[in-house]
C-alpha cells in the first residue's frame, strides 16, 4: 500500500485516490450550432448521462472507499423515488464527501473558503472571460462556497443571486470537465499542469492550477510543474507562433513505469510542449525517469489523444486500435495481396496510419546538467512494438506472453465504430480489472476470448450485495452503461485523474 498522499508511477497499481468531475448543468446548455466550439459531436441528455455516471462513481466507491456505500444506501432508503439517482452530485447535503473519490467541484468549494483564494480565483476567471466588474462583484458577494464553485464551473448564476427571475449565463460552460485525465498529470509525487489546446477547456486549466497550488500541493508548490512558451513568444509573427505554441493534455501522457514516461504528440499536445517536457523531466533527478517515448500520431478528431488508441490492462495485456498496429497491417497486407490477385478491388484501404515513435534516454545527471543533451534511440516501427517493448523490457514479461486485444476484435467496421466510442480507453482499478463501455460488444467479446471475465456494473453491484468482496475480482472488464456518456467522446480513462496508485 502506498504511503504517499499523492503518487503515481504506473497505470496498473491499485487505484487508491482519484479526481473526477460529475456531469454538470453546463452540458445541458450545448446546442448544435456550438458543437465545434465545445468539442462535442451530438446533443447529450444530461439527466441520463448523470444516471450513467452514477454507476461509475458507485463502482469507484466499492473499490476505493467501501464505507461510503453504506452512507449512500442509508440515504437512498430514506429518499423519495425522484431523488434516489442524484446523491452523487457535489454541493448537496447528501453528498458522500469521500477522501478517495474526489470531485473538482467539491475541492474548489473547499479552497475558496479561504477569502484570499476566493478573490484571486474570481478575479482570474473574470479576467480570462472578460466579464464586467458588476459580474465580478456579484460573484464576490456569494457566501456559499459550494454554490460559488458550481457557478465558476457551469457559468450559470442562479436567479436568486443575480436579482432577476431567471438564471443568468455569465460564462461559457465547461462541458469537457468530466474528462479529468486531461487537466493535470501526476508524475510520481509531482504534478504536470496541462495547457489546453482549445478555448473550450482553458478555464479547466485555470481551475486545476488553483487546485494544485491551494489544495494538492499547497505546502509543496515546487512540485507543481508548468510548461509555458518562451518569454519572447509574443514577439514572433503569427505563423511562427503556431510552431512554438505549448499545448499539453493529459490524455497524451502515461506515467507507464517508474523509469519510463510516454507522451503523445497529437492534435491536442504540441511538438514544442513535448520537447519542453522532455527537458523538464530529465532535469529533475528526483523523478528517476530514464526513458521518454514520444508517440506522434495523426491530427485526427477520432484519435485526439494516445489514450484513445491504446491503454494498458495488465503488465502483459494491452487494448489497441488495430489501424495503429504495424503487426496487423503487415499481416493484412500479406493476406490481401493474394486476395487482390483474384478480385479487382480490396474491401478496405490498407494504408497504415502515419505514426512516428522516438525514444529518448537520459545520460548521467552531471552530463545532462552541463549539456542539456540526451541520447536518441532508433525509431520503433509502430505502436504495437512500443507496447510489447514496455511489457518485455520494463515489466519483465516473456515476449511470447504479451497479448494485445484489438478494438472491435479487429473486424471492420466494428473496430472503427467501437474505437470512436472509446473501446481502447479503459482505466485500471487494479492490475487486470478495468472499466469499459457496455456498447462496445465486439471489444468485450475480444476480452472474453483472451480469458477475461466480462460483467456489467449492475451485475457486479448485485454480486457485491450478495457478499462478493471487490478484492476477489480479478481479470475482469467491467462495463458501464454508456448510451449518453459515449456521446461526449471519452471513456473511463478520460474520466479519471489518478492521484494515488500503489506501486507494482
Amino acid at each position: 500500500m502506498s504511503t504517499e498522499k499523492y503518487f503515481v508511477e504506473n497505470e496498473l497499481g491499485r487505484l487508491c485516490k482519484l479526481l473526477i468531475h460529475s456531469p454538470d448543468g453546463g452540458i445541458g446548455k450545448i446546442i448544435p450550432g456550438t458543437f465545434a466550439d465545445n468539442l462535442y459531436d451530438d446533443i447529450v441528455h444530461l439527466q441520463s448521462m448523470q444516471k450513467e455516471y452514477n454507476h461509475y462513481v458507485k463502482l469507484l466507491l466499492y473499490f476505493l472507499d467501501r464505507e461510503k456505500i453504506d452512507y449512500i444506501k442509508n440515504y437512498q432508503a430514506s429518499a423519495t423515488a425522484d431523488k434516489k439517482a442524484w446523491c452523487f452530485i457535489p454541493g448537496k447535503k447528501e453528498y458522500f464527501n469521500s477522501e478517495k473519490v474526489l470531485d473538482t467541484q467539491q475541492l474548489i468549494g473547499e479552497i475558496i473558503k479561504d477569502e484570499k483564494v476566493k478573490l484571486r480565483l474570481i478575479s482570474a476567471i473574470c479576467s480570462y472571460e472578460e466579464s464586467s466588474f458588476a459580474i465580478q462583484q456579484k460573484l464576490e458577494h456569494i457566501t456559499d462556497a459550494a454554490l460559488l464553485a458550481k457557478v465558476l464551473i457551469t457559468g450559470i448564476l442562479p436567479a436568486d443571486e443575480n436579482g432577476t427571475s431567471e438564471d443568468m449565463f455569465i460564462f461559457p460552460p465547461t462541458p469537457n470537465f468530466i474528462f479529468t485525465r486531461d487537466i493535470g498529470i501526476m508524475v510520481k509525487d509531482h504534478i504536470l499542469l496541462s495547457r489546453m489546446a482549445t478555448g473550450a477547456r482553458r478555464r479547466e486549466s485555470l481551475l486545476t492550477k488553483f487546485l494544485s497550488l491551494y489544495y494538492f500541493f499547497k505546502d509543496e508548490p515546487q512540485k507543481v510543474m508548468e510548461i509555458i512558451e518562451e518569454s519572447d513568444f509574443f514577439l514572433y509573427e503569427e505563423e511562427e507562433r503556431k510552431h512554438r505554441i505549448i499545448t499539453i493534455e493529459g490524455g497524451d501522457v502515461m506515467m507507464i513505469h517508474p523509469r519510463h514516461f510516454v507522451i503523445g504528440c497529437s492534435i491536442r499536445t504540441s511538438s514544442s510542449a513535448v520537447n519542453e517536457i522532455i527537458h523538464t523531466l530529465f532535469s529533475k533527478p528526483e523523478l528517476g525517469i530514464e526513458k521518454i517515448s514520444v508517440v506522434k500520431i495523426p491530427k485526427n478528431r477520432a484519435q485526439m489523444h494516445i489514450d484513445t488508441i491504446f491503454t494498458q490492462v495488465r503488465r502483459d495485456v494491452w487494448v489497441l486500435y488495430g489501424r495503429f498496429s504495424e503487426r496487423i497491417l503487415r499481416a493484412e497486407h500479406t493476406s490481401r495481396t493474394s486476395y487482390i490477385h483474384k478480385l479487382e478491388h480490396t474491401p478496405r484501404p490498407l494504408e497504415m496510419e502515419q505514426v512516428e515513435i522516438l525514444q529518448f534516454y537520459k545520460p548521467a545527471d552531471e552530463v545532462y546538467v552541463k549539456t542539456k543533451d540526451y541520447a536518441v534511440a532508433e525509431k520503433l516501427p509502430g505502436i504495437e512494438s512500443l507496447l510489447r517493448q514496455i511489457s518485455v523490457e520494463d515489466f519483465g514479461v516473456h515476449s511470447d506472453d504479451v497479448k494485445v486485444i484489438y478494438s472491435g476484435g479487429n473486424v471492420f467496421p466494428h473496430d472503427e465504430r467501437e474505437q470512436w466510442t472509446d473501446s481502447c480507453n479503459v482505466v485500471a482499478l487494479k492490475e487486470g480489472v478495468v472499466i469499459g463501455y457496455d456498447r462496445n460488444d465486439k471489444t468485450a467479446a475480444a476480452f472474453k476470448a483472451n480469458g477475461f471475465n466480462v460483467v456489467t456494473t449492475s451485475e457486479l453491484f448485485e454480486q457485491f450485495e450478495n457478499g462478493t468482496d471487490p478484492e476477489q475480482i480479478e481479470n475482469t472488464l467491467i462495463l458501464l452503461p454508456s448510451a449518453e456518456l459515449s456521446r461526449a467522446r471519452g471513456g473511463s480513462h478520460c474520466m479519471s485523474m489518478p492521484l494515488l496508485r500503489d506501486k507494482l
